[in-house]
């Protein structure tokens, strides 16, 4: 544990870790409050929130894909903490909108002239020959293959918790909060789990148990579901975990969340491990590239599978087989690095 929580003691990274933090909680927070808003106080008519769950989700991950190899290309061009003080000075200007223009550092170039050397502005093909220029690296290719394969899963189980929560559950809107927030320590405490099963090495050699024990617990997630028993209005909190399955559904929440994490964490490691520091940031950018497509293929996937008339309960058991798949994309990138 010694090895990653001293680094929150660091002038270098706890800065850092503070502005992802709070972007982070920013935009979860923003597309939380609205799926919520419009589950339980909009729409009445539980494929249509299902639908506009999974489409919700694929939206918000949306300029991720677009843009990450432009950030990608700036964060290697020129000094990151530069950028990032230019990038949140820009978001402040946002908030007060025209009264108060931003002013920046008086180290800092202005924001016009900034980007600069080598600066490919076409959205696609940057895209295109960014990846391509990272992916040719095979124990490189399959890391952010199973990241991606990864977060496409938690994609699906992301957008479907709330109408999950509702429509099969039977709970309010407090209920869908508490399974975010449970699958959101979750991943962190398998992270933390994780780094002290591999003392601080680079290794792969966990991702496949990892990935078989988080289609375990999705699939037992979803036999609770199927065989849930609600009742005509929804419950709150305190009744929901009254119930006799109530703790079984967070708990195995908790596992999978758990899981998960220690699936995903290490194979970030390789992201900065495989390749020159000077390539460090367009390397993440492919990453995020790869994760973001997956992501919005995976909802518009669920989309549509919900406009068929797959249920909700229906689409876990589909991650949970899909939990193969990255249990042998996690074997094949063991076996390329030892």
């Amino acid at each position: 544990m010694q090895d990653s929580l001293h680094l929150l003691k660091t002038r270098r990274f706890l800065p850092l870790f503070a502005t992802q933090f709070l972007g982070a909680f920013n935009d979860n927070l923003f597309r939380t409050s609205m799926v919520m808003l419009v589950i339980y106080g909009i729409y009445r008519d539980a494929e249509q929130e299902a639908a506009f769950s999974a489409i919700a989700g694929g939206l918000f991950i949306l300029p991720f894909f677009l843009l990450s190899a432009l950030a990608g290309q700036l964060a290697d061009a020129h000094d990151k903490a530069r950028i990032i003080r230019i990038v949140k000075t820009a978001e402040i200007g946002r908030i007060v909108g025209g009264m108060v223009p931003p002013a920046l550092p008086a180290d800092e170039p202005e924001i016009p002239g900034y980007p600069r050397r080598g600066m490919d502005w076409h959205i696609l093909r940057a895209s295109i020959t960014l990846v391509s220029g990272t992916l040719h690296i095979p124990r490189l290719f399959l890391a952010i293959l199973s990241i991606s394969f990864f977060w496409a899963m938690g994609a699906v189980l992301a957008a479907q918790f709330p109408p999950l929560v509702k429509n099969v559950l039977g709970a309010d809107q407090s209920v869908a909060t508490l399974f975010l927030a449970v699958f959101s320590v979750g991943v962190a405490i398998g992270s933390v789990a994780i780094n002290r099963l591999l003392a601080g090495k680079v290794a792969a050699k966990f991702a496949p148990v990892s990935a078989l024990m988080m289609g375990v617990f999705v699939l037992l997630l979803y036999w609770l579901s199927y065989n849930w028993e609600r009742t005509p209005e929804l419950v709150g909190i305190g009744t929901f975990l009254s119930y006799p399955l109530g703790w079984a559904v967070v708990l195995d929440l908790f596992g999978v969340a758990v899981a998960g994490g220690m699936f995903v964490v290490p194979l970030y490691a390789f992201l900065t491990t495989t390749v020159p520091k000077s390539e460090t940031a367009r390397t993440v950018a492919a990453n995020n590239i790869v994760n973001a497509g997956a992501m919005v293929a995976a909802t518009l996937i669920l989309a549509a599978l919900i406009f068929i008339g797959v249920s909700v309960a229906e689409t876990l058991f589909l991650v949970a087989v899909a939990s193969i798949i990255a249990a042998w994309l996690g074997y094949r990138l063991h076996r390329a690095c030892d």
